[in-house]
């Protein structure tokens, strides 16, 4: 389950670090990067490419808000889940209509996100095993 390429994006390093930590030990994508504000994200998508972006919205420089729709407008364009600790129905209405595919609170969903990206780290190795 290697194929699909994450980008964990948050300008706490502890938490992109556990994040990334554990979408690599539990999920199985051994393609992870990471990015500390939407600038950089902005770039290690350009750069390496992301087929998933864990997107939080409150960060320095660029923030999510700002970069979800310049994420979006990558060709592919990657699922965009902002995974967040400011859940508010304001925020994920806007989160929605700026492109984002998915919205978790992160204290009360990260389980759930964990699963998402497990979910699409199968398809992205089903799909690519058809094609070998």
């Amino acid at each position: 389950m290697n194929n699909v390429r994450v980008l964990v994006v948050d300008d706490s390093v502890a938490v992109r670090a556990r994040l990334a930590s554990m979408i690599r030990e539990v999920c199985g994508v051994a393609i992870v990067h990471e990015a500390g504000d939407g600038d950089e994200a902005i770039l290690a998508a350009r750069e390496h490419g992301a087929d998933l972006v864990v997107l939080d919205i409150h960060m320095p420089q660029r923030d999510g808000f700002e970069a979800l729709p310049r994420l979006k407008a990558l060709a592919p364009p990657p699922i965009v889940m902002v995974l967040t600790n400011d859940p508010s129905e304001r925020h994920r209405r806007r989160c929605v209509l700026l492109g984002a595919d998915l919205f978790f609170d992160k204290s009360r969903h990260f389980d759930r996100a964990l699963e998402i990206v497990t979910d699409l780290a199968r398809e992205y190795a089903s799909r690519s095993a058809r094609f070998v």
